[in-house]
């Protein structure tokens, strides 16, 4: 299986073996110090140490049924760095996101796990790291 790098940074531990090990929530992992994703057919990391801003998202999506209409949510967890969110992964639902949330908080003590602000022409407060990018999607 091959690993790839979410940003620049390195990982000194053995990446098939933590992801082996790691706790499976959803298409996340948790390792020893590092998250995996799996996006298509690629699987992600990056460092806890690295991951800034983390929070959840969760997206109302109308919908129309044969009896009538109703809306789904759609929870995902954002990860971002200082300006920029790096990775926006769909989460199986409101009890694993919630479980996700409080393991990340165990697991990286320093990071800021509260939603940003709106700001004026950002959907989120922050702006993806160039403008003809977005980030992941999962």
């Amino acid at each position: 299986m091959k690993f790839y790098p979410l940003t620049k940074g390195e990982v000194t531990s053995s990446l098939a073996e933590d992801y082996k090990n790691a706790r499976a929530i959803g298409v996340i992992r948790l390792g020893k110090e590092t998250l995996y994703f799996k996006a298509k057919l690629k699987v992600y990391y990056i460092p806890y140490s690295e991951i800034r801003h983390c929070f959840r998202r969760v997206q109302q999506v109308p919908a129309k049924m044969c009896c009538g209409r109703g809306n789904f949510e759609i929870e995902s967890l954002v990860i971002g760095d200082e300006s920029a969110e790096l990775a926006v992964i769909q989460l199986p639902g409101t009890r694993a996101a919630r479980e996700l949330i409080k393991e990340l908080k165990e697991l990286m003590p320093g990071c800021d796990f509260s939603a940003p602000k709106r700001s004026e022409g950002s959907a989120a407060g922050l702006k993806a790291e160039n403008p003809s990018e977005s980030p992941k999607e999962v």
